[in-house]
């Protein structure tokens, strides 16, 4: 069984037990809709816990369960991660998690291997992904059609459009 991190609980808020959560998802509305049940990891621990409310902030969240009901409650889960069971049918046509874009290949057009994705990060302007180099130098290639011409996440293989100095 596969899952996707939401975020990191970071500390607690207010006195009906809300957890503030350091976000790592761009699909909270979804995620933490009202009586969606999402596990809190840490270690070998998990426990299944039911959305009440979600209220966001920036890249912080703020989530009440239905089973915490006090800041005493909530506490124990301070540093546990949010997670939710992985599935494909939450995605529309060429649209990827991010988890799967992580360790692909960067290919040129050429197929000549310049890379791998390190990582997966939102701007304002668009998402980006990290890369690092062969020669382990992180460059950036804008998430756009205009970069991205194939991603095969079977084959973990992303080909970009290579603009000279983009290394």
């Amino acid at each position: 069984m596969e899952y996707l991190t939401l975020g990191k609980i970071i500390d607690t808020f207010s006195l009906d037990g809300t957890l503030k959560v350091f976000s790592s998802t761009n699909n909270q509305k979804k995620r933490y809709q009202e009586g969606n049940t999402l596990i809190l990891f840490k270690d070998e621990q998990s426990v299944e816990l039911h959305v009440a409310s979600y209220r966001s902030s920036g890249n912080i969240d703020f989530v009440k369960f239905d089973e915490l009901n006090n800041p005493e409650e909530a506490t124990q889960y301070i540093g546990y991660e949010i997670r939710v069971m992985k599935d494909e049918k939450d995605l529309d046509e060429g649209y990827y998690f991010y988890s799967d874009l992580r360790g692909c290949k960067v290919l040129k057009e050429d197929k000549t291997i310049i890379g791998k994705v390190k990582q997966v990060e939102e701007f304002p302007a668009q998402i980006t992904l990290r890369c690092v180099s062969e020669q382990g130098k992180d460059f950036f290639v804008p998430y756009i059609k205009e970069f991205i011409l194939n991603v095969d996440i079977k084959n973990k293989e992303i080909t970009i459009k290579y603009l000279e100095g983009m290394l």
